[in-house]
């Protein structure tokens, strides 16, 4: 399941935004399923679903110090590969469509659900939030960030796809071979809560298992997907240059 919401408000959002658009999603399933909230604070699990930085009309769009300035509509994209998440979400923004983002109030001025492509065997992918892969350091519990700079960033990423595919299906997958070459990427550090986080944003080409790609498309590629990292779109590869 995948939509974007649009948003209408006037007001400032930090460029480091992840962490409250976060909970605004946590916080509007809730309203419709107390439960399904409880299930989805559950730490080191998958929550299969994934969404965008909030964006601005590029018309619009400016920066100001450390803030982005909205003047009338933002927006955003979400996706899950478990359409009953994506129902609660959207029950929940149009039982109470008033939100904030941070300290700036909106209100949900649409809803479009959007049509899935089909994932093949190979496909080109645009970043719609920044994607975070990490290793385990020489300390111990030691997390550390990787960049496309290392070898190993592309190991995780496909080891990833692999453990969210058994989580979700109770198997392994058939095919578990992924190659990925970047096209473009710039890299980003994001905030959430106290910490930062470095990430990178990219165009990519992804080539192999079909039933991983189709994973990466519908729950995010890398890790922290529920708190805003590794959504994407397909882009036509002679869209890039």
């Amino acid at each position: 399941m995948r939509f974007k919401v649009t948003l209408q408000g006037n007001g400032r959002v930090a460029l480091n935004h992840s962490y409250y658009l976060a909970s605004l999603i946590y916080r509007s399933i809730e309203r419709t399923n107390p439960s399904l909230s409880l299930e989805l604070h559950k730490p080191s699990t998958f929550k299969f679903f994934t969404f965008s930085k909030l964006m601005v009309p590029k018309k619009k769009f400016r920066i100001v110090k450390d803030e982005m300035v909205v003047d009338g509509e933002a927006y955003f994209y979400f996706s899950t590969m478990r359409d009953y998440i994506g129902v609660c979400l959207v029950e929940g923004l149009l039982e109470k469509p008033e939100v904030k983002i941070g300290n700036t109030e909106f209100v949900v001025s649409e809803i479009k659900v959007l049509k899935e492509k089909e994932i093949g065997k190979r496909e080109r992918f645009v970043t719609l939030s920044p994607v975070n892969v990490t290793t385990v350091g020489n300390g111990r519990n030691r997390i550390v960030d990787l960049y496309p700079e290392n070898p190993k960033f592309y190991e995780n990423l496909k080891n990833n796809l692999v453990k969210k595919y058994a989580a979700f299906y109770g198997r392994e997958p058939e095919d578990v071979e992924v190659r990925f070459k970047i096209i473009q990427s710039k890299p980003k550090r994001i905030k959430l809560k106290d910490t930062f986080h470095r990430c990178v944003e990219m165009v990519f080409e992804a080539e192999g298992s079909k039933e991983l790609l189709e994973v990466g498309y519908k729950a995010g590629f890398g890790e922290r997907n529920s708190m805003g990292f590794g959504m994407v779109k397909t882009v036509d590869s002679r869209s890039i240059s």
